[in-house]
């Protein structure tokens, strides 16, 4: 077997998740690119709500895919700041998640409505099992850092979470974050 790639190595600064040398396009995610995941439309259109610094390489089942998320604090009406979410393409791919800084949940869902939410903060692993959509909430005051790997040809379908969006949302409450049913969640 021909090697479809060279070995390289990058330093990962846990603290900020920026990566050295950074090799991949970094993909920033606005309020804008988000109008239809959050409840309410955009307040800020242009303020930046989260980025992914991917690792180049081939989205294919033999190579996995790798990536830092850095998502911002703030709230658009009464939601935490918050990724897309997706279920992969491919349902039985799997995922890993490693918290580097900052305090976070982590939204699961599977298609008939069951969910999970747990934490994400430094030094927590979140294994997401094939079959379970995810999304990432920062519910903290500083940047909510993870680093992210699963099999490359796992793929995003975020047009179901677009349509539907999570079982729950989760946003400030009177003794810290709350998690409240999606009252747009088809029943």
């Amino acid at each position: 077997m021909q090697p479809k790639l060279d070995p390289f190595t990058t330093l990962l600064e846990l603290k900020s998740g920026a990566l050295d040398p950074e090799r991949g396009t970094p993909q920033v995610r606005t309020q804008e690119d988000l109008r239809g995941f959050f409840q309410v439309a955009p307040e800020d259109p242009d303020r930046v709500v989260y980025q992914v610094l991917p690792m180049p390489v081939p989205k294919e089942n033999s190579e996995i895919q790798c990536s830092t998320t850095i998502i911002e604090p703030g709230t658009v009406g009464d939601e935490y700041y918050m990724t897309k979410g997706h279920f992969h393409a491919v349902r039985d791919r799997s995922e890993i998640y490693l918290g580097l800084s900052g305090e976070g949940r982590l939204i699961l869902a599977t298609e008939d409505g069951r969910y999970r939410v747990e934490p994400i903060r430094e030094g927590t692993i979140n294994y997401v099992p094939g079959g379970w959509a995810h999304r990432s909430v920062n519910v903290g005051d500083d940047p909510l850092v993870f680093f992210a790997a699963y099999v490359g040809d796992a793929g995003q379908d975020y047009a179901t979470i677009e349509r539907d969006g999570f079982p729950v949302l989760i946003g400030p409450g009177d003794d810290g974050p709350a998690v409240r049913e999606n009252p747009t969640y088809p029943s």
